[in-house]
C-alpha cells in the first residue's frame, strides 16, 4: 500500500547527513545551509500535504531531490515533483520506470552503461551507444525507459543530486534505422525529461563520433532547448583527447582513449537487480490516474 504524504513536524534543521567537502558544496551550489534546509524541506511538505491527489513516499530523502534540483527553492521543487509524476501517467510508454528484470534484452545490446566510477568532479558518467540500439530486438520505448531506469538509480544518491551527472552519447554507426529516436515528439519529451522534470543535475552532454550529418539532429533539438542546455552540449567528433579535457581517462572505457578496461554494463545491471525490490516498490507512487492538472514550466 502506497504510504502516506510526509507530514510529520519534527525539527527540520541539520537533517541533511552530508558531511566534509559534499556538504561545503551543496552550500556554495544549491544554497543548502541548515536554515535554508529547515524552511524549504518543512514548506515542501506542505504544499505536499495539500496535494490530496498524490502519494509520496514517507521519507525526506525523496523530498530532498527535488530541492536540490532546484537550489532549495520550494515552490519550484514542488513544480518539479508534480512534473515528474504527471509525465509518467502522461506517457508511461516513455516514463514509467522499468524494472530491472525487464530490461535483459536491453542490456545484453551494451548500448547504455552507468559507470561505477565518478569523475573528476564527482559526477556520474552515462555512456550510450546508439549503434548498439537493435530495432529488431527493442523499441524506442524500452530506451527511454531503461535510461529512466538508470536515473532513478543515481537520483537516490546525494552526492550525485549534488555534483550531478554527464551522458556521453556515441553517435558512431549513426543510420536511418535511428531516425525515430530523434523525430520532434520524442525530442521534445527528452527535453522536456532533462529541463523541466527529472530532479538532476545535467552538468554535461559530450557527443562523440557524429556524422556530418548530426547537424540535423541538433536542429531539430535546439527549438526545445533552453540556452543554459545548448551551452551544455559538446560536439567533439573523433577527437577523443577532446573529451578527455571533461571527463578523467580513469575512470573512462578503453573504447573512449580511457585506462578502466572495455565497456561493459554487466557490474551495473547486477547492481540494478539487486534493487528489483525498491522499483517495485516505487510504482504504488505517484498522482491519482484521473488527475489534470496544468503546471507552469519554471524559468531556471
Amino acid at each position: 500500500m502506497p504510504l502516506e504524504k510526509p507530514i510529520c513536524s519534527e525539527n527540520l534543521a541539520g537533517i541533511s547527513s552530508l558531511s566534509g567537502e559534499w556538504k561545503q558544496r551543496a552550500e556554495e551550489e544549491l544554497n543548502e545551509t541548515p536554515e535554508v534546509f529547515g524552511r524549504e524541506l518543512a514548506a515542501l511538505k506542505r504544499m505536499v500535504k495539500n496535494d490530496s491527489n498524490l502519494t509520496v513516499p514517507n521519507t525526506n530523502e525523496f523530498l530532498i531531490r527535488f530541492l536540490r534540483a532546484r537550489k532549495f527553492d520550494s515552490t519550484k521543487a514542488f513544480h518539479m515533483l508534480q512534473r515528474y509524476f504527471l509525465m509518467k501517467i502522461k506517457c508511461p510508454e516513455l516514463f514509467q520506470c522499468s524494472l530491472p528484470s525487464e530490461c535483459n534484452a536491453m542490456f545484453e545490446l551494451q548500448a547504455q552503461n552507468m559507470l561505477l566510477q565518478r569523475d573528476q568532479l564527482g559526477r556520474r558518467v552515462f555512456i550510450i551507444r546508439v549503434d548498439s540500439f537493435d530495432s529488431t530486438k527493442v523499441t524506442i520505448e524500452d530506451v527511454f525507459r531503461t535510461n529512466v531506469l538508470a536515473l532513478e538509480q543515481i537520483v537516490r544518491e546525494p552526492e550525485t543530486q549534488i555534483a550531478g551527472i554527464v551522458v556521453i552519447l556515441d553517435m558512431a554507426g549513426l543510420s536511418l534505422q535511428h531516425a525515430k529516436f530523434f523525430t520532434p515528439y520524442y525530442a521534445k519529451k527528452m527535453v522536456e525529461l532533462v529541463q523541466e522534470t527529472f530532479p538532476l543535475r545535467f552538468k554535461g552532454f559530450h557527443v562523440v563520433n557524429e556524422p556530418f550529418y548530426f547537424d540535423a539532429v541538433i536542429t531539430v533539438l535546439k527549438p526545445f532547448l533552453k540556452e543554459k542546455i545548448k551551452k551544455r552540449i559538446i560536439l567533439h567528433g573523433n577527437d577523443l583527447s577532446s573529451l578527455h579535457a571533461f571527463v578523467s581517462t580513469d575512470i573512462l572505457p578503453v573504447e573512449y582513449g580511457g585506462t578502466a578496461g572495455n565497456f561493459n554494463n554487466r557490474a551495473w545491471y547486477m547492481k540494478l537487480l539487486a534493487e528489483e525490490t525498491y522499483f517495485k516498490n516505487s510504482r504504488t507512487f505517484g498522482y491519482k490516474v484521473d488527475v489534470d492538472l496544468d503546471v507552469e514550466e519554471d524559468n531556471d
